[in-house]
Parts: C-alpha cells; sequence; structure tokens
C-alpha cells in the first residue's frame, strides 16, 4: 500500500485531501500534518511514497520542507507535489529549481488531484524498476570484471615476492626487474581502486542529488608544462614516448584539478592500450569560443559505431580475442566527469583504423 504525507495547514483543505486519497479506489495509507515542521518530522518517521504539500504555512513553508527533505538520503527522492493558490509562473520555477515534482493549484477538483497523485506515483514505479535494471547489469558487469583485474595485480605481487626470498640466488639486474614488475602491479591494482572509488562516490552521489558536493567549481589554470608531464608519464608507462605528438596550450578551465589530471590520464592511458607499439599517438588542445577542446587520437582497433554507443563502466568489447587490462571504467569516468562541469564527450572510430576522442569544457581564457 502506497503512503502519502498530505501538509496542509487549512483543516478543510488537509480533510478533503486526506477523505478523497483514502476512499479513492487504490489503496493508500494516507498521513496528514498541520504546518510545515510536523510535515519535516512526519516524513522523516514515515518515510511516504509521496508528499503533496502546501507553500504558504506557518512554522516552517513548504520550500523549506522540500529542501531540508532533498538534502536527507532517505527522503531525498520522494516524489514531492506543491498545492498551493500562488500558481504563477515565479513560484512554480522555484518549487521545480528545488526539486519539486509537480505544482497543483488551488481550486482543484478530486479528478485533478487524483490524476496527478497516481501519475507520480506511476512514474516513480518506472523510475525504481529502471534503476533496478540498471544496478542489476552492473552488478552482472562487475561480477565478471572485477574478481579478474583484482586476482591479476595480486597474483603478480604475490608471486614476485616470493621468488625475491630467494634473492641470495639471483642477480642484481634480476632482482630489479622482479622489483619493478611488483611496482606496476601496485601501481595498477592503486589505480583500479582509486577509478572504481570514483566512479562509485559519482553514481552515489548523482542518485542522492548531491553532485554539487564532489563537483566544486574551482578555477584551475591547465599549463603546457602540466598537460605534458601527464602525458609524458602515461606514456612513459607503455614505453610510448617516442608515438606521441602533440601540440599543446594552456587555459583557465572550471573545474577541480584533480579531475582535468583525471581526464587527461585517462584518455592518454586508453590511447597507449588499445594501439601497437610504434604506431602514432596525436594529441591536440586549443581554445575557442569560452570552449578549450582536448583531441586524443591513435590508430588502434577502434570502436564500431554500436560499440560506442555501450560504452559504460566494467563494459569491455571482445575480451575473449584482447586480453587488455581494465574494467571500462576510464572512458566512463571522463564522461561523467566532463558532464558534470558542462563539458562534452565526441567518439569517433573507424575499425581497425583509428579512434579519436575529443573533449570540450568551458574555459574563462
Amino acid at each position: 500500500m502506497k503512503k502519502i504525507l498530505v501538509i496542509e495547514d487549512e483543516k478543510n483543505i488537509r480533510n478533503r485531501i486526506v477523505d478523497t486519497l483514502e476512499l479513492s479506489e487504490e489503496p493508500y495509507q494516507v498521513f496528514a500534518a498541520q504546518d510545515g515542521r510536523e510535515g519535516l518530522e512526519m516524513a522523516r518517521r514515515e518515510v511516504p511514497d509521496l508528499i503533496i504539500s502546501d507553500v504558504m504555512m506557518p512554522e516552517m513553508d513548504g520550500y523549506e520542507v522540500l529542501k531540508a527533505l532533498r538534502a536527507e538520503e532517505p527522503t531525498a527522492t520522494i516524489p514531492f507535489i506543491f498545492l498551493s493558490a500562488k500558481a504563477d509562473i515565479a513560484h512554480i520555477r522555484e518549487g521545480m529549481n528545488l526539486g519539486a515534482d509537480d505544482y497543483l493549484p488551488k481550486p482543484f477538483s478530486i479528478d485533478e488531484l487524483l490524476s496527478v497523485v497516481s501519475t507520480r506515483l506511476q512514474r516513480q514505479e518506472t523510475q525504481e524498476r529502471r534503476s533496478q535494471q540498471e544496478l542489476d547489469n552492473v552488478r552482472l558487469r562487475i561480477a565478471s570484471s572485477l574478481p579478474h583485474e583484482f586476482r591479476t595485480p595480486l597474483s603478480g605481487l604475490i608471486g614476485f615476492s616470493e621468488m625475491l626470498r630467494a634473492y641470495k640466488n639471483l642477480d642484481d639486474e634480476t632482482i630489479t626487474m622482479m622489483l619493478d614488475q611488483i611496482r606496476n602491479n601496485a601501481e595498477r591494482l592503486q589505480r583500479l581502486v582509486e577509478n572504481f572509488l570514483l566512479f562509485a562516490q559519482i553514481e552515489v552521489a548523482t542518485l542522492r542529488q548531491q553532485a554539487a558536493h564532489i563537483f566544486p567549481n574551482d578555477d584551475v589554470y591547465l599549463t603546457v608544462d602540466l598537460l605534458q608531464e601527464r602525458v609524458s608519464t602515461i606514456a612513459a608507462k607503455y614505453k610510448r614516448q617516442d608515438d606521441v605528438q602533440s601540440t599543446l596550450v594552456g587555459a583557465t578551465l572550471v573545474i577541480t584539478a584533480a579531475y582535468i589530471r583525471k581526464i587527461i590520464e585517462e584518455l592518454v592511458d586508453n590511447a597507449c592500450k588499445f594501439s601497437a607499439l610504434g604506431t602514432p599517438i596525436t594529441i591536440t588542445t586549443s581554445v575557442a569560443n569560452g570552449l578549450y577542446t582536448m583531441s586524443v587520437t591513435d590508430k588502434g582497433r577502434g570502436m564500431s559505431e554500436e560499440e560506442i554507443k555501450l560504452v559504460d563502466a566494467y563494459v569491455q568489447f571482445d575480451r575473449e580475442i584482447y586480453e587488455q587490462q581494465g574494467i571500462g571504467l576510464g572512458l566512463a569516468l571522463v564522461k561523467k566527469l566532463v558532464q558534470a562541469y558542462d563539458g562534452t564527450v565526441h567518439i569517433q572510430s573507424i575499425p581497425s583504423v583509428a579512434t579519436t576522442i575529443t573533449v570540450q569544457l568551458p574555459c574563462k581564457s
């Protein structure tokens, strides 16, 4: 049985709404509060499936109630319908900006009330089913890819550390090689964990409508030196320094420094990972019309149009043929980070020929 909370300071209107809902064909369980403060406490306690609230009320108005509920995890996604005589455009916009789902102006008919309630509950059910399906798909992809990705570097760490127990019988060159392999495996594992945690943090913040907390609008001047340092570090990891050709410019971006570094690293890492040693990788950056554009092109195996549409976390293509590292998080993270700062990501690819990934972000100079 769906639970509905009615917050209305006028007794006659409150009773009319409660009676209408309780006597409707749908079996609703209805709770009522006579002011905003009582309604907020009742919403926290009962966690209803839908809230109908007046705007102008004593103690606490409807806007304050909605703002408080949207800031708390258990109540953040409850459908919220405003009920008010002030149905002008400005008030509707204010409510919607705070996260209201609908606005029913007074006076209203019984049919109008039941219709908007039914519509919002059905839409919420649809969203919940879709979210559950997406969650199930992610779980399946994680279950099929993550264990392998954790096991591979861990096996290397354990294997080489065990071999070093016999260090007295090994020459210096072999010991150095083993230590390098241990470090490489540790760095691979560290990057995997960091990407996994960052992606999970973004997903949770988005679900809770708290993206502003992890996407602060910091100004960062992206210098050519910083760009070149990030590019060179990734290229060196794959011994691709001679393959990378770059034309770089700096700019002031409205994005956290750690996130722009992550975007650069993932784009260059993908280009190195999915193209052969000795083939060129081209990186260009430019500024025009208030946008900073970064393009990374490689001559690797590429992607089909269908594969481009399916790019997401924990998705890999033809893994049974190509035993590449990673779990598909890199490009998915780039898309999430860029879109969070009102940017765009465009992928252009011809299988077995070339792939170009272009990122555009707003900039100040």
